[in-house]
């Protein structure tokens, strides 16, 4: 039940204005907004409730589609949508009810993330849903929503109909039904991380006012950079990825105002928009200003007065919203519909993959065009001059100035010309990924561009198909020929670390297509009884990246690993059918998995939880998110005792569990253990503060935070964060805590390689025609694994390798380092209990012996490096050659029984200096 009480009505004249708050609650408050830095017969309206029963007709399909059974659809036709039921996490909070699939019924091209309610520009004060219904009649369906936070009731409602079938109503009302805190804004947050759907942001009513694609830097921790980032928008178009199903998303405000209990007089209000990497944040004051200006951004004057404002007794918040949706992947299939009686604007183009800006004589951008396959290419824009910016791959560009006369209708442009790139033809059925350098020393062609240059300040943040290279795997996904400019290139060929690499010169020419012969690369590394996995694989399924899965497959393939773990946020995954699709089910293996992400800050787990991936999990197809487990405002003890009891009892890996040095992140858990704030220590005992929350057992099932069975110790290419995580690592095992390390690429789109760095596990066969699920998951639960981003380490104490005990008071370690001929090898290095004990010279291909004593019980680790030169710095820029071991446990006194050997004193500087130590 809400609270209610009397509340003085001095808000009648000033609606939406109270006493100040505390001192300090405006620079708090702005600061929180960059916390977020997180069918139907055509034309029948219809709503209700998703169920076994009517799933396949009603459900939005597309690589984002989340909703299953329970959660609420609508749909005319035309538009299909889906809510999440209450009980269903959104990718925010722990609650749901907010708007979480939208599409084009039957056509598989959902792109959506979320849309979620947000009260006074902080991510804490998300609005939890508690009552859900649907309704409609022949001219319209709804599904509506109700909140009471802070003593404000508020009510969504979202709403389809069949006079204008691709627009989707979104209606919001706040009214206070009791007492609470103030409100002083109240909006929503759009997603799209990591530029999934580029934001392209406009204000209708002032052009001028447009920023496009390109947005103000924001630092959280300076307010005259918030202010700076404040957007006056009216229009925020969301544009699919390329190579996905065509789509693009308009978010169209309509009004924002405040209404008397007669409905009569009604007052505007100030709105705002900011935007950055992954989220777009539109919000409206709650009270009238008393000076300043609601048509533009807001500046100092105006924020200076959200501490007096309120939701006012007797006035009700109205927000109305529109979300249109466009056939094409561009900002001109809605701006087109925005601005119906505009004129046309016709063109050709002679390279329907270039992409057309079209600005305002002054600069500021009005839409974007894709052409048809054709080059044909069509808009709407109002009466004025423009200026029409073109780019194309291989680094074409041009501008054509037009003017759209006040009485036209149509304004036809001369057919516009780039000329022709010089093409590149591969030898047909290569495997391996093409580098192409230019001669002259500027770097590497790029493919994939987008051409839409989505900025947030001087940060351009790329498309998920953009490389500095192409990737092939005799896939039906290759390309027969690859644009570049004219000039010559050095050509670096590669298919992974355990193939031989080669180099060709090329010299492109306009117009010209020109062969590139290429051999077969030869496997010259080979590493008998280990596969080559990557546990930690990305593609568009994700709701952070855009890259079709099957062009990730082929990535995947073309850099030589072998076992593709699927790790999609919060979706369960199977990337067996892409793999088919992709043709490449005689090169690698898939394994159903899920990464399990948290970006909630509150509830068990006030500082997140990170993130983690469970493999292999099997796929509810009929479950909200294909069943994923649940993490939002939880602890990880309580996740992981949920994966604990589930049939398949999946092997748990924790993500990047450390941050950079010099960056901050969320979802780095040892940054701060979810519940205290204050990082791992590794330095400490686990039973001493903050490290003791790790190993408290849980009051209901006796699980701890710590109950994962794998470390990510290799994320990406960063050595300065493996030396981070390679301290917590050391400190739990010497303290008992069997935890495998792993190394995995994260690689979310075609510029980061994917597969490297990898993870080898050792299989009696290692082929991925033999590939045996069950018996590489035990290996991995083992520890017989090593990490590597080239070399490829043998390492044995009197023949017990990774993962497997020693008896014995002594024994000889002997190491064997492969590795391919452009792959450097410099030296190895043994750690006993995380100190050095050796650190020696070696080359590739040789063999190198240690004796080793041991006094008690003991851990065994070893680490091989080589300097980033040649073909290797050129072929895995930011990669430095590397590779380490899992521990190989020696139980010295012969008893049966390894006893860890605790942490020792003094620490070594693995533990005690892991930025500085080697």
């Amino acid at each position: 039940m809400s609270r209610t009480g009397a509340r003085g009505d001095a808000g009648r004249s000033r609606p939406g204005h109270r006493a100040p708050a505390a001192s300090g609650a405006l620079a708090r408050s702005v600061a929180l907004l960059l916390v977020l830095a997180a069918g139907a017969a055509v034309g029948q309206p219809v709503a209700g409730r998703l169920t076994a029963e009517n799933i396949a007709a009603r459900r939005v399909g597309g690589p984002d589609a989340d909703a299953g059974i329970g959660d609420w659809f609508l749909g005319n036709g035309t538009l299909c949508a889906a809510i999440s039921d209450p009980a269903h996490e959104s990718p925010l909070a722990p609650t749901g009810g907010v708007l979480i699939d939208v599409g084009h019924c039957g056509a598989n091209d959902d792109q959506w993330t979320v849309l979620q309610p947000l009260l006074n520009l902080s991510q804490s004060r998300l609005v939890p849903v508690s009552d859900i219904e649907a309704g409609g009649d022949a001219e319209r369906a709804w599904v509506r929503t109700r909140s009471l936070v802070a003593g404000v009731e508020i009510v969504t409602v979202y709403a389809v109909d069949a006079t204008d079938p691709a627009a989707l109503a979104v209606t919001l009302r706040a009214r206070r039904v009791g007492e609470g805190d103030s409100l002083f804004s109240i909006g929503s947050v759009l997603l799209h991380p990591t530029g999934q759907t580029p934001p392209f942001s406009m204000l209708r009513s002032d052009l001028r006012q447009s920023r496009g694609f390109a947005y103000p830097e924001t630092d959280r921790r300076s307010v005259l950079s918030l202010l700076n980032a404040l957007v006056a928008s009216d229009l925020t178009v969301l544009v699919g990825g390329d190579g996905m199903p065509p789509i693009s998303y308009g978010i169209e405000r309509i009004s924002t105002r405040l209404e008397g209990p007669d409905g009569s007089d009604p007052i505007s209000l100030g709105a705002f928009s900011v935007t950055g990497m992954h989220f777009t944040s539109h919000s409206a004051m709650t009270g009238e200003l008393w000076f300043g200006r609601i048509d533009v951004a807001p500046g100092p004057l105006e924020m200076v007065q959200l501490p007096f404002m309120d939701v006012a007794q007797d006035w009700t918040f109205v927000s109305r919203s529109r979300i249109r949706l466009g056939r094409r992947a561009d900002v001109a299939s809605i701006t087109d519909q925005v601005f119906p009686d505009a004129p046309i604007v016709a063109g050709t183009i002679d390279d329907p993959a270039a992409r057309l800006h079209i600005d305002l004589e002054d600069g500021a951008p009005v839409t974007q065009v894709r052409p048809d396959p054709t080059g044909a290419f069509t808009f709407r824009v109002p009466p004025g001059r423009y200026v029409a910016r073109i780019v194309a791959p291989a680094e074409r560009s041009t501008t054509v100035p037009f003017e759209v006369p006040d009485d036209a209708k149509e304004v036809a442009l001369a057919p516009i010309v780039l000329g022709a790139p010089g093409w590149v033809r591969p030898t047909a059925g290569f495997v391996g990924r093409l580098v192409f350098l230019r001669s002259d020393g500027s770097g590497p062609a790029r493919f994939g561009e987008d051409g839409l240059d989505f900025r947030i300040g001087e940060l351009r943040v790329p498309s998920g198909r953009e490389a500095p290279w192409q990737s092939f795997a005799a896939s039906p996904e290759d390309p027969v020929r690859l644009p570049l400019a004219p000039g010559r290139y050095r050509v670096i060929a590669v298919r992974g670390p355990e193939y031989e690499a080669i180099e060709r010169e090329v010299e492109v020419r306009a117009g010209e297509t020109v062969a590139l012969p290429l051999p077969s690369l030869a496997r010259v590394a080979p590493s008998p009884g280990w596969i080559a996995a990557d546990l930690h694989v990305h593609s568009g399924e994700s709701f952070d990246s855009s890259l079709p899965q099957t062009q990730q497959v082929v990535a995947f393939a073309a850099s030589g690993a072998e076992v593709l773990v699927a790790a999609e946020h919060d979706r369960v995954v199977d990337p067996r059918p892409a793999i088919r699709r992709s043709g490449q089910g005689q090169r690698l293996v898939g394994v159903t998995g899920v990464e399990i992400t948290s970006a909630y800050e509150g509830g068990d787990s006030p500082y997140s939880t990170g993130h983690m991936n469970a493999f292999p999990v099997a796929v509810d197809p009929l479950a909200y998110r294909g069943g994923a487990p649940t993490l939002e405002g939880r602890r990880l003890r309580d996740a992981l005792a949920d994966l604990r009891r589930r049939p398949d009892a999946p092997f748990v890996q924790l993500n990047h569990p450390r941050a950079d040095p010099g960056t901050e992140s969320d979802d780095t858990y040892f940054d701060h253990l979810g519940v205290v704030g204050e990082p791992l220590d590794p330095g400490r005992p686990l039973d001493a503060w903050p490290n003791a929350v790790l190993v408290e057992p849980s009051p209901g099932h006796g699980g701890r935070d710590l109950d994962f069975h794998a470390l990510e110790l290799m994320n990406g290419p960063s050595l300065a964060r493996y030396r981070r995580t390679r301290a917590d690592w050391l400190s739990l095992l010497l303290q008992g805590e069997s935890i495998v390390a792993t190394a995995n690429s994260d690689s979310h789109r075609l510029g980061v390689i994917v597969g490297l760095p990898r993870t080898y596990v050792a299989l009696p066969d290692d082929t991925p025609a033999g590939f045996d699920e069950a018996a590489f998951v035990a290996s991995l639960r083992a520890g017989r694994v090593f990490g590597s981003t080239g070399p490829l380490i043998d390492a044995r104490l009197d023949g017990a390798g990774p993962g497997e005990i020693h008896s014995g008071a002594s024994g000889t370690l002997e190491v064997s380092v492969a590795a391919a001929e452009w792959v450097p090898v410099a030296e190895w290095r043994v750690r006993v209990n995380g100190a050095l004990v050796h650190r020696a010279p070696i080359d590739r291909g040789a063999t190198a012996t240690l004796p080793l004593t041991f006094e008690a019980d003991a851990l065994v680790t070893l680490e091989v490096e080589g300097p980033a030169e040649g073909i290797y710095r050129d072929a895995f820029p930011g990669f430095v050659p590397f590779a380490f071991t899992n521990p190989i446990r020696v139980d010295a006194d012969g008893d049966g029984v390894f006893r860890a050997p605790g942490l020792p004193s003094p620490l070594p500087p693995a533990l005690a200096d892991p930025d500085g130590a080697p």
